[in-house]
């Protein structure tokens, strides 16, 4: 599993930010986990397709207010969350910038730095 070093806002044309990491590779959160108490649920064959933002001490940021940052146990590692939402990457992105889980299930979207869903506008 990589180690993700940073996190960083991203402007896209027009619509506003989304949330990236190293790499440039679009943050995902899913509807079902919940900010508060910050908790993952998907979990198994689901991480096989969404896979959890995994990090150690020391993130940094570009964009993303550090304080909104923190992380949530997961089988003896630290997953990521930003305003309590656990981080996923989505297997569908090949590349940097895609956000092909935008809205996928209508449970997976791209996250904002504030810690909102994505929404697309225009």
């Amino acid at each position: 599993m990589a180690i993700t070093t940073m996190v960083m806002a991203k402007a896209m044309k027009s619509m506003g930010s989304m949330v990236t990491d190293d790499k440039g590779m679009t943050l995902y959160r899913y509807g079902k986990d919940q900010a508060t108490p910050s908790k993952w649920t998907c979990a198994g064959s689901c991480t096989r397709t969404w896979m959890p933002v995994i990090v150690e001490d020391g993130v940094q940021t570009s964009g993303v207010e550090k304080s909104l940052l923190g992380s949530v146990h997961r089988n003896g590692m630290k997953q990521l969350t930003l305003a309590g939402w656990p981080l996923y990457r989505y297997t569908g992105d090949t590349k940097a910038g895609q956000m092909n889980g935008q809205g996928k299930d209508k449970e997976w979207y791209a996250i904002t730095p504030s810690g909102r869903n994505f929404v697309m506008t225009g």
